[in-house]
């Protein structure tokens, strides 16, 4: 499947394999396609929140997860 993620609060910085880090603000959306090993997730700040929404889209049973390589 593929994830969909929305920052509700704050500033996080987020990377998949192939990618640079990439930071992100509230109201601002990324897509993490099928197959991509995410390997960064974060706030930007050590002192203000930062929320996200992930929304994960894949067939019913599917193993969403797996450890890395």
């Amino acid at each position: 499947g593929f994830v969909l993620a929305y920052v509700l609060e704050g500033t996080v910085v987020a990377k998949i394999t192939g990618q640079p880090e990439t930071t992100y603000t509230t109201g601002q959306m990324f897509y993490e396609p099928p197959g991509s090993t995410h390997e960064v997730s974060k706030n930007a700040s050590a002192t203000e929140p930062a929320r996200l929404l992930a929304m994960i889209f894949a067939p019913k049973g599917a193993t969403l997860t797996l450890p890395a390589q």
